[in-house]
């Protein structure tokens, strides 16, 4: 009976638990580091396929739009329609047989007096017509943005007008066709299904013609951007590259998800296309692929262990007897205590925080005072350093012209231009009040030097933005006190402001220094 106690109490124990625990931590790295090459390839094809998308829409409505351009331009050429003798529905009869074979709703005929011809329909005036105008007066191809046009005043298509020219050069009419509304829709939908962007075609003035994306239909496409989180640009400056009919790309945030978005000008037109792709729908993509490959890892795994575990176990059987047999030779004439070991672990944690204005990114008024006397206290007192009281001369127009929303864009560009000398003369900028700021500079070296600067500083303040499509410029007024060792902040504040003062009541748009 001893004998048997004693065998089963001192059998070699193995546990299987750490190379457990190290086998799912290993599966877990695994499934991170896929994920993480998940959202890298992800986000490569977000830019591949919002570029194809756009290269394939632009191609595809930058063809319609020139063929249709040389379509007219060849059917201006025909002596017919400048020939006097051949009256007006002869001229149109031709045309109105072509237009449902080339897939145009209709192509019509305009005379010298802006009169338009159809088969069947009586003669009509488009002289309201903005691009009828444009076209006569300046002699040249109008491609024009989706509007209401027929019988119902509903159906939408776009318009492409030539020029009729005779032998002297003279605008005796034009030709011209619509376009349906659907085909370009149509052309959009087949890229996005395609490609998996979505895709929005912007009219001349910025507003939204068509989208897969489902943006409403005349809401400008600058709204949109402004409710988004932009990442390395401004809506202002992509405005500017739209504008500027320059083909470009950025990062967004926009409804809770990562996007990529680039766009180019249609050629022959007034019109931009924007391909974005966003980045949960190219992940949920690649998602199953994912977790297929970190599922067979994770059986391999399993697979591995219990081979490991078996392997393990059937050489534990042989140490277990080597032990025994040990252990039977040690108890004759040894007694052995096994000690148990306790680990201690201890967690550190730091924070911190700080303040600044939300919109302008500058300090705030009460962090400038609380700031203010240290960089009094430690600048140079045989250099020259100055307070200046910076104010916005025409923020109450722009907010009664744009809306505060454009205020805020024209504070957002004062406050740019005032952090950058901030950090350049070793400085201190906070936002005073709604529109006045006060910036203290240091380390002139002589007065010559500070004026120098500061009219550098108000040219710089002296800008313009874009605000609804048009360039409005901003203006700014500078009063400025120099600091005297001993002076309180209130005083040198006091004196930037009545210098200030000086300039407000003097024409405005310029800097003054204070002088007792």
């Amino acid at each position: 009976m001893k004998k048997k106690e004693l065998k089963s109490s001192n059998k070699w124990q193995f546990s299987f638990v750490p190379i457990m625990k190290y086998s799912l931590f290993f599966c877990l790295i695994t499934l991170l580091i896929f994920m993480l090459g998940g959202a890298a390839l992800a986000a490569d094809r977000m830019e591949k396929n919002a570029a194809a998308s756009l290269d394939s829409s632009h191609a595809q409505i930058s063809q319609r739009i020139k063929g249709t351009i040389n379509l007219l331009e060849s059917m201006a050429s025909l002596p017919e329609f400048y020939d006097p003798e051949v009256p007006e529905i002869d001229k149109v009869k031709k045309l109105d047989q072509m237009s449902p074979y080339l897939g145009y709703m209709m192509i019509c005929y305009v005379d010298s007096d802006i009169i338009v011809y159809s088969d069947g329909s009586e003669p009509a005036s488009l002289a309201s017509r903005d691009y009828m105008q444009q076209l006569f007066s300046t002699g040249q191809n109008q491609v024009t943005d989706s509007f209401a046009a027929g019988a119902d005043g509903v159906t939408l298509n776009y318009t492409v007008a030539v020029p009729l020219r005779d032998q002297q050069e003279r605008i005796t009419g034009c030709l011209f066709c619509a376009i349906y509304f659907d085909e370009m829709e149509q052309i959009l939908n087949n890229t996005a299904n395609v490609n998996g962007a979505g895709i929005t075609l912007i009219g001349t003035r910025g507003q939204i013609m068509s989208s897969t994306r489902s943006l409403s239909y005349g809401d400008l496409i600058m709204d949109e951007l402004q409710s988004a989180v932009l990442i390395g640009t401004t809506a202002n400056k992509l405005q500017e590259q739209l504008l500027a009919k320059e083909r470009g790309s950025f990062w967004s945030f926009q409804k809770n998800d990562l996007c990529y978005t680039v766009y180019c000008h249609v050629d022959a037109t007034g019109w931009d296309i924007l391909a974005s792709a966003g980045f949960r729908s190219e992940f949920a993509r690649l998602l199953p692929g994912l977790l297929l490959l970190s599922g067979l890892t994770l059986l391999l795994s399993i697979l591995a262990m219990l081979m490991i575990r078996r392997y393990l176990e059937s050489q534990m059987k042989v140490v277990d007897q080597l032990v025994h047999s040990v252990e039977e030779l040690e108890k004759k004439i040894y007694h052995d205590e096994r000690p148990d070991n306790i680990d201690f672990n201890e967690i550190i944690r730091m924070t911190s925080s700080g303040l600044s204005d939300g919109l302008t990114g500058v300090v705030t008024r009460s962090v400038f005072l609380n700031q203010a006397p240290a960089f009094l206290k430690n600048v140079n007192p045989k250099r020259i350093n100055v307070m200046c009281f910076v104010d916005m001369d025409n923020l109450k127009n722009i907010n009664d012209t744009y809306g505060h929303a454009g205020g805020d864009t024209a504070l957002k560009s004062i406050g740019y231009v005032l952090r950058e000398y901030e950090k350049k003369y070793d400085g201190c900028v906070g936002r005073y009040g709604g529109d006045e700021f006060v910036l203290f500079l240091s380390g002139f070296d002589d007065e010559a030097d500070l004026c120098s600067v500061l009219d550098e500083l108000i040219l710089r303040l002296h800008i313009e933005i874009t605000l609804d499509g048009r360039r409005v410029p901003i203006r700014c007024s500078i009063g400025v006190a120099l600091y005297k060792p001993g002076m309180s902040l209130e005083q040198l504040i006091h004196d930037a402001d009545e210098a200030l003062y000086f300039v407000k009541q003097n024409g405005k748009g310029y800097y003054k220094i204070y002088q007792n």
